[in-house]
């Protein structure tokens, strides 16, 4: 059976949940739809300057103890390289705040429990051992000092790394545990 000329595929006396409909009292009520209101926080949200100041403050709020820690293992002018590594990290974080928006949520929302974890910095002297650990390794060096720009900037990069991982990571969890449902659906992505 071939039918042509299809143009109301709909039953007789039935209507579509969005359509009003006075003539059945036991019709489902109509849906109405609420993304007008969330529109406006998640455009705000998605803003590029709105998230790149986030990730900023993610990022100032986690320097204290790695600054205060890498300035006692390096000496003079090699100090600029952890200027230059800082640079890098906040470079990269700001190109993925316009690439993926949602992922960089993710992360500035676990870099502010990494940022409380400072009080009890084991995490953050972990991570910084490992960093430079591997970077003395790829520079062969046998001092316990930093002298280098390329060794610093190695080493604060790789701590820069190293806690990027464990904030995405709470805030992964922070999302799923407390099923963080804000700025119109962001965390959906």
């Amino acid at each position: 059976m071939h039918v042509e000329n299809v143009t109301h595929l709909e039953p007789q006396g039935w209507s579509f949940m969005s359509e009003p409909n006075d003539d059945n009292p036991y019709a489902a009520p109509m849906v109405h739809d609420f993304a007008t209101s969330g529109e406006v926080t998640a455009t705000f949200v998605t803003k590029p300057a709105v998230l790149q100041s986030a990730w900023l403050l993610a990022v100032l709020i986690n320097l204290p103890i790695p600054i205060m820690f890498g300035a006692g293992v390096v000496v003079g002018p090699a100090r600029f390289g952890m200027l230059l590594g800082t640079v890098v990290v906040y470079a990269v974080g700001v190109w993925l705040c316009l690439v993926q928006s949602g992922i960089m949520w993710r992360l500035i929302l676990g870099s502010l429990l990494t940022a409380l974890s400072q009080f009890w910095p084991v995490l953050h002297m972990l991570v910084g051992l490992i960093a430079m650990g591997i970077s003395r390794a790829i520079f062969f060096i046998a001092d316990q000092n930093f002298t280098r720009i390329p060794e610093v900037i190695s080493a604060t990069i790789l701590t820069g790394i190293g806690l990027i991982l464990p904030s995405f990571v709470f805030g992964l969890i922070g999302i799923a545990v407390f099923r963080i449902q804000v700025f119109g659906g962001l965390w959906k992505e």
